[in-house]
């Protein structure tokens, strides 16, 4: 609801789309939080600020496809439904992104901003895969400057001081005074207006204002002149910068990250005046901060399997070209996600770690019984690892193939978490087993041809 609505208002609203909610069949049970947001249930969950302008539901369904159809059913119907309020429906993920495309507009002068922010709105709310496009500087509020007649005042012996002091105790949120126990909860009792919550400007004219040290009391008119005035309802800065948010959200079935491509192609052109910066949050800043340590997590990985397969072979030729065959295991993955139309995400480079671990293990098993071959049967380089890709093919498919059944699960389940790792598991298993039975067993070849002429020489010249 705009900035300032009172917590009965808001919950007239929340009632009504509570009600709402609870006549579908579909809906299991919905837990309501009026003027203040839901706890964080939930380790990926950013609990938003409450207010008394707010309100959240945590709606549980009959199940998976249930959700996605009262998305779909209630997300173009109700989102405008009520007015002054914004509905937003959202389906529970892992992403801690509170929206998914934010454009961050920061400066000094609010003004500019202001205009900036604007511009931004009217190009966003005309791209089609963007929904609720809105700033995070709410609507303006109506207030009360009050200019001090400084003639009158100091003759009277009032200050600018000593008037926001009182107004401050009797208009604000009080002045404490004691605490009252309610068994473990203190409550503070405070001294202010008995029009403190609900004034009018008459009333605020009213206000008696003490003079001369405490000694008589004058009306606030006769020193001052009342004048409404209508002011900014929040103002964010962000690193001790002002900063305006332009938040959208987009249709459940666009890709969040081709979105957010598309919003910064539209606004590569935008000349911004001296001083104002561009910035992008939402998924593009969490995918930034998350990926480098992903992928320095991945190159550890790489690291600790070239160190056991040095350990294992006792040879750097060996170890080195198993780990430039790592490099087959992208071929799968891309397969495997361009077929299943999933995203590229943490749950997916996982998959690779795992593929990696399937590929390396099974490379062990084809050419470790090709060094058997050479070293006890004085086979060639070629006829070591033609022998041993025939007799290691059966065990290879078989724990490649028991590799990629045990996932199907991961990807029949539809879960957004662990759906692209299965994903990756199963295509890239499936497409890296031929690739070991026939790419590697051509790099095996081509690299250890030349110790195999060594091994021919030292052979002559142990025979002469």
């Amino acid at each position: 609801m705009p900035t300032g609505t009172a917590v009965e208002k808001t919950t007239q609203v929340a009632d009504s789309l509570e009600h709402i909610l609870r006549q579908d069949s579909r809906v299991l049970s919905v837990a309501s939080f009026k003027g203040t947001s839901s706890p964080r249930f939930q380790n990926s969950y950013a609990p938003q600020m409450g207010g008394s302008n707010f309100a959240q539901f945590i709606v549980n369904t009959t199940g998976v496809d249930a959700t996605l159809e009262l998305l779909d059913e209630y997300t173009p119907r109700y989102s405008g439904y009520f007015p002054e309020a914004v509905v937003r429906f959202k389906q529970l993920g892992y992403s801690e992104a509170v929206n998914p495309v934010e454009v961050r507009i920061s400066g000094d002068s609010l003004s500019v901003l202001k205009d900036e922010a604007d511009r931004i709105v009217e190009i966003l709310r005309t791209m089609p895969e963007l929904e609720l496009v809105r700033t995070n500087f709410n609507e303006p509020l109506a207030a009360t400057r009050i200019e001090l007649d400084e003639d009158e005042s100091i003759r009277l012996g009032i200050t600018n001081a000593s008037l926001e002091t009182a107004l401050a105790m009797r208009y604000g949120s009080g002045f404490p005074v004691a605490t009252a126990w309610e068994g473990d909860y203190d409550i503070n009792i405070v001294l202010k207006s008995t029009k403190a919550d609900s004034a009018r400007y008459q009333d605020l004219g009213d206000e008696r204002i003490a003079a001369s040290g405490g000694l008589a009391t004058v009306p606030l008119r006769q020193i001052a002149k009342i004048v409404p005035v209508w002011n900014d309802g929040q103002i964010v800065r962000r690193n001790g910068i002002r900063t305006i948010t332009v938040m959208a959200e987009v249709g459940r079935e666009i890709n969040v990250m081709n979105a957010t491509a598309k919003v910064q192609e539209k606004l590569s052109g935008l000349s911004l005046p001296e001083g104002v910066t561009l910035t992008y949050g939402g998924e593009l800043e969490e995918n930034e901060e998350q990926m480098p340590n992903i992928m320095a997590g991945l190159c550890i990985a790489v690291v600790i399997i070239f160190f056991i397969l040095l350990w294992h072979f006792k040879r750097i030729s060996t170890a080195v070209m198993m780990l430039m065959c790592l490099t087959l295991c992208l071929f799968g993955t891309a397969v495997g996600i361009l077929i299943q139309g999933v995203d590229f995400g943490v749950t997916c480079v996982l998959g690779i770690v795992s593929l990696m671990g399937i590929l390396v293990r099974n490379g062990i098993i084809m050419i470790d019984y090709a060094e058997e071959l050479r070293n006890n049967e004085r086979m060639t380089a070629h006829q070591a690892i033609y022998h041993s890709a025939q007799r290691r093919m059966r065990p290879i498919f078989l724990t490649s193939a028991a590799a990629s059944m045990g996932v199907i699960p991961m990807i029949l389940g539809g879960s957004g978490l662990w759906m692209p790792m299965g994903t990756v598991i199963f295509y890239g298993t499936l497409i890296t087993m031929v690739f070991i039975l026939t790419v590697m067993p051509v790099c095996y070849w081509l690299m250890m041809s030349g110790t195999t002429r060594k091994r021919s020489r030292s052979a002559k010249l142990e025979l002469e």
